[in-house]
């Protein structure tokens, strides 16, 4: 369905929707970035932004310290700083990134400011399952007890309580999540396809949306690494929400995933976006999509292989009953339905995934709008990139069949959103600030919605949190797949060197590599691996 109005646009307003020239920013003029491979942009937007951004309209950030401990600069929003989804979210990523870089000098500085932050609101975690949102925010607490136990990688440096800190809140995350599964969950009496179901929020009785299943399934997934359960059978418990989701979710038509569904469509709670007979909202938001493609990565990358449990939805029967197995058929699906939506010119994602820019809004809610177009965005953009890369890195994606397109979305991120301030710094724009279903003001679900909302601003003057995790962690595997790939690349040369020294009967010297500029070692820390020396 597209809008068969015709509107004129002022070349300002179009230019910002997809940002393919200088974008305001109050007083302040952004500048283009081209994308160059040779450079981390995780370490560019970290150093530039971990400091200063958004958690929808709240300006946020963290801490930050130099590699020895020392304190560089409070938060920039002061008391807004708490334990919630956004911040956690960013968070995760950094200590994710410090993992990987965790033998280079500025990792350090990334690892204290995650420890500030876990360690100040470690009494935050929640013990009930009324937010799944605010329980995703637990994550990083499984990366920091890792890095802070014996032999890991900056124990040495942490300080005396982190590792135990980690621990309780991992415990307090379990609960959550075990309330959750006894309280906060869909009964048979309301849907036999969906008992069983988490709901999203307390304040959204009986729903579940595609985003829920990276908050909650996905932190259940890790805590099982760390013997943190919540019953005997936790691998069939976090099976079964996907089982549910798809059953109601997947579209086998579009190839793409609905945003969300209620057991109880025509509730109070509901009523206002919900199908009465499919139970679905009406349409395809792409960071929805996002959350629910990386949550099928994480988990797979944990779960057991001998899992079995048959689904019990008569949709699903022709796929496995081996959990995993079956997890990784849902993964192929949603991997490819994605990539057919790829926007060819950009290499990037729409907000609405099912339409391009040629869809216009105007009217929602009974009221009349500013036509506003269909815009790519930039938090989803970059959640698909990570998944992708992600998936081919572990193996459940072939890189024949989806490296192209997350290496052309992940170039496209960098040109569409990627900018630099006035002051060298580097920021990102057009990511959605908010989106849902139902609540107060009645969202409606409609493609109108998802482009005139009132909380679904896109973002252009500031760099808000869920596009700066969601980026983190993209750049994170590109730079892990570009070092994996420089560091073979150095292996062949240096074995055809030996080869002609051999022939020459000349013994070879040992050498050293580049990547990127930073020299890397061949020794413990694994192929493509950054070692700094000092």
């Amino acid at each position: 369905m597209k809008n068969s109005g015709i509107h004129i646009f002022n070349s300002t307003l179009f230019a910002v929707a997809f940002g393919l020239s200088l974008v305001a920013c109050r007083a302040e003029t952004y500048t283009n970035v081209t994308f160059d491979s040779s450079k981390r942009y995780s370490k560019l937007l970290i150093d530039s932004r971990i400091n200063d951004f958004y958690a929808n309209t709240k300006k946020m950030g963290f801490t930050t310290f130099d590699a020895d401990g020392n304190k560089l600069k409070s938060n920039a929003g002061g008391s807004n700083l708490k334990f919630d989804y956004v911040p956690g979210l960013v968070a995760k990523a950094l200590i994710e990134g410090a993992e990987y870089y965790q033998d280079s000098t500025f990792a350090r500085s990334w690892f204290y400011t995650v420890e500030d932050y876990a360690n100040n609101f470690v009494g935050s975690v929640p013990t009930t399952g009324g937010s799944l949102d605010n329980l995703n925010a637990s994550k990083m607490y499984c990366t920091l007890y890792e890095l802070t136990g014996e032999g890991g990688a900056f124990a040495s440096i942490a300080d005396a309580s982190t590792h135990s800190n980690a621990e309780k809140a991992m415990q307090n995350a379990a609960k959550g999540l075990a309330d959750a599964n006894k309280t906060y969950v869909i009964p048979s009496s309301k849907s036999k396809d969906a008992a069983g179901g988490w709901w999203h929020k307390s304040s959204y009785p009986y729903q579940m949306w595609c985003d829920g299943q990276y908050m909650g399934p996905a932190l259940l997934a890790q805590l099982q690494q760390y013997g943190h359960h919540i019953g005997d059978d936790d691998w069939r418990i976090i099976t079964r929400q996907f089982d549910i989701t798809w059953h109601y979710l997947w579209d086998d038509d579009s190839k793409l995933l609905w945003h969300a569904f209620s057991a109880d469509p025509t509730g109070d709670a509901a009523s206002c976006w919900a199908n009465p007979e499919t139970c679905r909202s009406a349409e395809y938001w792409g960071r929805a999509a996002g959350w629910y493609f990386l949550a099928l990565v994480d988990i797979i990358d944990l779960m057991p292989t001998d899992i079995v449990y048959e689904p019990t939805q008569s949709s699903l029967s022709g796929y496995s009953v081996d959990c995993r197995t079956r997890l990784i058929q849902y993964l192929e699906k949603v991997a490819d339905g994605l990539k057919a939506r790829q926007d060819a010119a950009s290499g990037c994602w729409y907000q609405l995934l099912k339409y391009d820019s040629t869809f216009v809004a105007d009217s929602y809610a009974g009221k009349s709008y500013e036509p506003t177009r269909n815009y790519l965005e930039s938090s989803a953009t970059a959640i698909f990139v990570a998944s992708y890369l992600k998936a081919i890195r572990l193996g459940f994606l072939s890189a024949d069949d989806y490296l192209e397109t997350a290496e052309k979305g992940y170039e496209g991120f960098v040109n569409q959103f990627v900018k630099m301030k006035e002051d060298s710094t580097y920021t990102l724009v057009n990511s959605c600030a908010s989106a849902g279903l139902g609540g107060a003001s009645n969202r409606d679900g409609s493609a109108a919605y998802y482009l005139l909302g009132s909380d679904v601003t896109r973002v252009t003057k500031y760099t808000e949190g869920k596009v700066l995790g969601a980026f983190i962690l993209a750049a994170v595997e590109y730079e892990r797949l570009r070092d994996s790939q420089q560091a073979d690349q150095e292996q062949e040369n240096e074995a055809s060197d030996i080869e002609e020294l051999k022939n020459d009967s000349v013994a070879p010297a040992k050498t050293a590599y580049l990547l990127n500029g930073i020299p890397v070692g061949k020794g413990s820390a694994g192929r493509g691996t950054l070692v700094v020396r000092r």
